[in-house]
C-alpha cells in the first residue's frame, strides 16, 4: 500500500471512530432536556462527520488530439470527513450555509495520448486527497413538529491531489523511444450541487443522507514524451512533453451525523410521525425481524491492468496489457433480513445471485513483439458480446443502534462481503493498428459467435466497516441508508485466453491480490400495511487492489499448464451501480 493509501486509511479509520462516539452509549434515548415550552428549531450552529463514497470521473486531452481510446478516467473510493454550519429557519423554510473537508481513497487509471497505433502511448494514474466544499442550502421542515428536513445545496468545491504518468512499453525503452515518468499536482476550484434530508434525533442530535455532484472544470498538465514508431519497427518521430489539460467531475453520497447547539429535539416527536407498523416497547426492547427481496439492475465495469515484472526498476503502473469489461449489464434477485435485538443490538444480511447479459470488452497491449514487424506500439482489440454469470454474492453485518425509536434508529456495524463473477468476452476486432493482433493485415477478426476470446473469473471477500440509518419522513414513507468502508478486500482470479474462437486454451493466467473499497446503499420505501413495505433504491459497489501480481501461463493441449513468466504487477478493479426494487415483510 502507497504512503498516501496508509495516511487515507488512517483518516477514514479516525473519522469512522468519531461517528460512532456519542452520549447515547446505552442504546437508550438521552433524558429530555427542558424546552421551556419551545418547539423544536432547525435554527443554530452545528457541527458533524460524514462517511461516504464518491466517483470521480477525469478526462485528459493531449493537443496532438484525441485518443482512439481511455477516457474517461474512473476513480472510485471511500471517504470521510467533519462538516460545520448555521441554519435558520422560518417558518417551515430552512436557510443554511455549510463548510465540509473530506479525506477520499480513490486511484483510477486510462491511457492516455492513444494518438495511433503508431504512437507509444502513457498510463494515466489520478488520485484525490483532500476535497472540500463552500455551500448554502435551503430545504423545507416537514412533519407536524418539524424535525425532517429535506433540502437542496450549491456552491463552491475544491479538490487536492495527483496525476502520475508513465510510458507502456514493454521494452522499457529498448526501441529506441523515450521511457518516462512524470507527476503533476492537482487543485482545483469547483461548482457543487446536492440535495439531501436530515433528521433531528433525540437531544441535540441530526442524521442525513446526501448526494453531491461536483464539477471542477479543466486544469493544465504536462504529458511525457514519446516515439512515433513505423511499420519497420524504426523510431521514425520523438514527440516531446507538452501542456495537456485534465477535466473532472465526480458524484458523492454520504450519510452525516450532526451535533446542533441550541434548542433540542423532544425525545419522542409527535406520535402522528410514526409508522403504523410500530410499537414502542417492540421496537426498543424486544425482538423484531424484517424479511424482504430484491431485484437489483446494474452496470458495472471490470479491469485488469497488467504492468511488467515486478522485480523489475521501473514503476508498477507501466503497462504491458489492460483489460476493460465495460457496460457490463446484469440482473439479480437477492433476500435480505435484519434482526433487531435487546441493548440496541442488530444483525443484517442479504444473499443474492444473478445474470451478466450485456457488454464489451477492449484488449489494449502496449508496444509488443508482432507477428510481421519488430514491435506494435499500441494495439487495442474490442469484443463486442460479453456475457457470465454473478453466481452468489452477499453481506452479513452485525452492529448496534447507538439510536434507536419507532421512528428512527441509527447504528454502526462490522461485516463480511462475498461478491463472484464470471465473464466471457465474445468475438475481436481490432481498432488501432492493423498490423496487430487479428488487424487486416493480419487475417482479421471474429465475430461474436462461437467460443469466447477471453474469460475471467473473480472472487472479493472483504471486511465491512460501516454506518447505517433509517428515519420517516412522513408517517408512512422511510429514508434509510448505508455506507461502508471496506479496508480490506481479497481477491482471486483468473484470466483464461483460448484460441480464436474455439476452446483451445492459449493461457491460463492466476491472479491474486488485496485492496480496499467502498459499498453504498440508500432506499426509500412506503408500508402499504403495518407489516408490508414496498421500497426502490440505488447501490454502488467498488473494489481494487493496492497489492496484486499476475503469473502467465501458457497450455497448447489443454493438458499441461506451464509457468512461463515471473511475477508481474497488477490491478484489478470492479465496480457495480444500479437499481433496486423490493418489498419487506415485517415481524414484531
Amino acid at each position: 500500500m502507497t504512503t498516501r493509501s496508509r495516511a487515507g486509511s488512517t483518516r477514514l479509520f479516525g473519522v469512522l471512530a468519531l461517528i460512532l462516539s456519542s452520549p447515547a452509549m446505552a442504546g437508550e434515548e438521552p433524558e429530555p432536556q427542558p424546552l421551556d415550552g419551545a418547539s423544536f428549531t432547525w435554527t443554530g450552529f452545528y457541527v458533524g462527520a460524514q462517511l461516504g463514497g464518491l466517483t470521480n470521473f477525469a478526462d485528459i486531452t493531449d493537443p496532438l488530439g484525441p485518443s482512439i481510446f481511455s477516457n474517461p478516467n474512473i476513480a472510485p473510493g471511500p471517504f470521510a470527513g467533519v462538516q460545520a454550519g448555521y441554519d435558520y429557519q422560518s417558518g417551515n423554510v430552512v436557510y443554511g450555509i455549510e463548510a465540509e473537508i473530506a479525506f477520499p481513497q480513490t486511484e483510477g487509471t486510462s491511457t492516455c495520448s492513444s494518438l495511433s497505433g503508431s504512437f507509444i502511448n502513457s498510463n494515466c494514474k489520478i488520485g484525490i486527497d483532500t476535497l472540500g466544499a463552500l455551500t448554502g442550502r435551503i430545504g423545507l421542515a416537514l412533519g407536524p413538529d418539524g424535525r425532517t428536513l429535506v433540502y437542496g445545496k450549491a456552491g463552491a468545491a475544491w479538490y487536492t491531489g495527483s496525476l502520475d504518468l508513465a510510458t507502456n512499453d514493454s521494452t522499457t525503452g529498448d526501441a529506441g523511444n523515450p521511457f518516462a515518468t512524470g507527476s503533476n499536482g492537482l487543485s482545483s476550484w469547483g461548482w457543487t450541487l446536492g440535495a439531501g434530508a436530515e433528521y433531528a434525533l433525540p437531544g441535540n442530535w441530526s442524521v442525513k443522507a446526501e448526494y453531491d455532484y461536483a464539477n471542477f472544470g479543466d486544469q493544465s498538465v504536462t504529458l511525457l514524451p514519446s516515439a512515433v514508431i513505423a511499420g519497420s519497427g524504426a523510431v521514425v518521430g520523438i514527440v516531446p512533453a507538452r501542456r495537456g489539460a485534465v477535466s473532472s467531475e465526480l458524484h458523492a453520497f454520504k450519510l452525516g451525523l450532526n451535533y446542533r447547539f441550541g434548542v433540542s429535539a423532544p425525545p419522542r416527536g409527535d406520535l402522528a410521525h410514526l409508522s403504523l407498523k410500530d410499537d414502542a416497547a417492540p421496537a426498543l426492547h424486544r425482538f423484531g425481524l424484517d424479511l424482504g427481496s430484491r431485484y437489483w439492475h446494474s452496470w458495472g465495469r471490470h479491469k485488469y491492468d497488467l504492468g511488467l515484472g515486478t522485480s523489475d526498476p521501473v514503476v508498477s503502473y507501466s503497462l504491458v496489457s489492460r483489460l476493460t469489461y465495460d457496460d457490463v449489464e446484469a440482473s439479480t434477485g437477492e433476500m435480505t433480513a435484519r434482526v433487531s435485538a435487546p441493548w440496541s443490538l442488530f444483525a443484517k444480511g442479504l444473499l443474492g445471485a444473478g445474470a451478466i447479459h450485456n457488454g464489451h470488452m477492449n484488449d489494449e497491449d502496449f508496444n509488443i513483439e508482432g507477428d510481421s514487424v519488430a514491435r506494435i506500439p499500441y494495439t487495442n482489440t474490442i469484443s463486442s458480446r460479453v456475457t457470465g454469470d454473478i453466481p452468489s454474492y452477499g453481506t452479513i453485518d452485525i452492529g448496534y443502534d447507538v439510536w434507536r425509536a419507532p421512528a428512527h434508529r441509527v447504528g454502526a456495524y462490522v461485516g463480511y462481503n462475498y461478491y463472484r463473477e464470471t465473464m466471457g468476452a465474445y468475438g475481436i476486432e481490432q481498432i488501432a493498428n492493423p498490423r496487430g493482433p487479428f488487424g487486416s493485415a493480419e487475417g482479421g477478426g471474429f465475430p461474436p459467435i462461437g467460443h469466447a476470446i477471453i474469460e475471467q473469473e473473480a472472487t472479493w471477500q472483504s471486511l465491512r466497516l460501516g454506518a447505517a440509518g433509517e428515519f420517516y419522513l412522513t408517517p408512512r414513507l422511510k429514508l434509510s441508508g448505508d455506507a461502508a468502508w471496506l479496508p480490506y478486500t481479497s481477491v482471486n482470479a483468473t484470466d483464461t485466453h483460448f484460441g480464436g474462437n474455439t476452446p483451445v486454451i492459449a493461457s491460463i493466467n492466476p491472479l491474486n491480490g488485496h485492496g480496499v473499497g467502498t459499498q453504498l446503499e440508500a432506499m426509500l420505501s412506503y408500508d402499504v400495511t403495518d407489516q408490508l413495505s414496498i421500497e426502490v433504491g440505488a447501490r454502488y459497489w467498488a473494489m481494487w487492489t493496492t497489492d496484486a501480481s499476475f503469473v502467465r501461463t501458457f497450455d497448447a493441449d489443454d493438458e499441461v499448464v506451464t509457468p512461463t513468466s515471473p511475477p508481474q504487477h497488477l490491478k484489478i478493479e470492479t465496480e457495480r451501480v444500479g437499481v433496486l426494487v423490493g418489498a419487506t415483510y415485517k415481524f414484531y
